[in-house]
């Protein structure tokens, strides 16, 4: 079974204008209209069995009504991780409420909520997810990001919440830290409970060979999973 764990999805009225807005911001080209629909009739063409559909929600108003609508579309083929943002409250009762409603995991987005993921407003949601539910966590900083600009999700301090926290299932995205490659080998690489996605947009290509080489080749060690982060 091919399972892609980094897909963004949107409901259908908001989807073009969020994604016009990512490929203008980032200047990445997409393939596709990450709907429901679009989605799966992309996963259908690439041969993906399951996709693990996450929610990225900038307002707190907002971060009920996406998990309302993230519990609604899981089926056989998506999986669809929930949104916390850190200034909401009753964070660990959302956390409940998710899985008591079949949704296995969190997606957390530092870089577009401005939060260290070591931030102690954060650690009710860690203790509340246990050992039974996932948090997928954008690790590295932005493409575009200038020298002096915060880095909110530095590998060192996602590692912090993991010591906190080693029970905790992690999957640390963009092979562990986008465009910190040195910083994601010296802290979250073969830690036992953290495993690495493959999503590096706009192709796994910029990484270069001789750099995906190296980490191959490091696989007694690193744990893979296929992140395809269909834009």
């Amino acid at each position: 079974m091919r399972i892609d764990v980094h897909t963004h999805i949107h409901p259908d009225p908001i989807a073009k204008p969020v994604l016009d807005n990512m490929t203008e911001t980032f200047g990445y080209p997409a393939v596709g209209l990450n709907t429901v629909a679009g989605i799966k009739q992309h996963m259908i063409s690439s041969g993906v069995d399951k996709s693990v559909v996450l929610g990225v929600v900038e307002e707190v108003r907002h971060v009920k009504a996406a998990n309302d609508w993230l519990i609604s579309i899981q089926d056989d083929m998506l999986v669809p991780f929930g949104a916390i943002h850190p200034d909401m409250d009753g964070k660990s009762e959302e956390i409940r409420r998710l899985r008591e409603s079949g949704i296995k995991g969190i997606k957390l987005h530092p870089m577009v909520n401005q939060y260290y993921p070591d931030d102690p407003r954060m650690f009710e949601v860690y203790e509340e997810l246990g050992d039974d539910m996932v948090v997928e966590i954008h690790s590295g900083r932005w493409a575009h990001t200038k020298p002096g600009e915060t880095v909110w999700a530095d590998p060192s301090r996602i590692r912090k919440v993991i010591e906190r926290f080693p029970k905790m299932k992690v999957v640390a995205l963009h092979l562990g830290g986008f465009y910190m490659l040195d910083e994601a080998e010296r802290e979250l690489i073969g830690l036992p409970n953290v495993l690495i996605d493959t999503t590096w947009p706009p192709a796994l290509k910029e990484v270069g060979v001789r750099t995906m080489l190296e980490i191959v080749k490091s696989t007694d060690r690193i744990k893979f999973v296929l992140g395809l982060i269909f834009l």
